[in-house]
């Protein structure tokens, strides 16, 4: 009889053990694939966020003077819909735009913070004396204007709480204005950063839908740490 008993619980405890080790392992898989996945959707999140913000320029077009502000407009809602995903949502923009004129013009540039922390930052058209903005805060932006030849070409410094810098190449054209736009784009979630880095430029005033000028790309399109 106890040798009876000794098998049956022996028999138990190896089958319970059989069940644990299935159910791990399945349970380990399962978490894996989950991983996966919203890995992917993270990533075509971030993509998509990516390509709307560059959309946002074309549907802008015909009404310049309001891309900037459409841009601002746009990352807002980014970040309010990423908010609701549990993702971290950072975005710096800064445009400059020249005027279709064929002398001294004026340049016109705003810094877009939507980074989710109050920023110092700092403007230099080549070797001139740096503009310092204080405490932009989150949410905000900062417009000024810098004095330029038209025809010539300019190196915008970008920078930020003293950490940070960037720059934006601006080529004029006589008698043509022109859109210039550089975009930091970050989304992050518990375990993956994503990260983009990119200028574009534009003709203004053509009767034709916009067409990229110049492209650079200054970090690799995607970036997980």
């Amino acid at each position: 009889m106890r040798k009876g008993q000794m098998f049956l619980i022996t028999a138990v405890i190896i089958i319970t053990a059989l069940i644990v080790l299935v159910t791990t392992s399945n349970l380990t898989s399962i978490v894996q694939e989950k991983r996966e996945l919203e890995g992917r959707l993270e990533q075509e999140y971030f993509v998509n966020i990516v390509n709307e913000f560059v959309k946002v320029i074309d549907i802008s077009y015909y009404q310049p003077n309001n891309i900037t502000n459409n841009i601002f407009n746009f990352g807002n809602f980014t970040r309010k819909k990423m908010i609701e995903r549990s993702l971290d949502s950072q975005f710096l923009y800064v445009s400059a735009v020249t005027p279709s004129e064929n002398d001294t013009a004026t340049m016109n540039v705003t810094i877009i913070n939507l980074l989710n922390k109050p920023i110092n930052a700092t403007l230099q058209l080549n070797e001139s004396t740096p503009v310092n903005f204080s405490d932009i805060a989150d949410y905000d932006f900062w417009t000024t204007n810098f004095t330029i030849t038209q025809g010539n070409n300019y190196i915008l410094k970008v920078g930020y709480n003293g950490t940070y810098e960037e720059n934006m190449t601006i080529n004029t054209l006589v008698n043509q204005s022109r859109y210039f736009a550089f975009y930091d784009i970050t989304l992050t979630s518990s375990g993956t950063n994503y990260k983009d880095k990119f200028q574009k430029s534009y003709n203004l005033g053509s009767t034709s839908l916009p067409s990229v000028v110049q492209t650079t790309t200054q970090t690799s399109n995607l970036n997980k740490n």
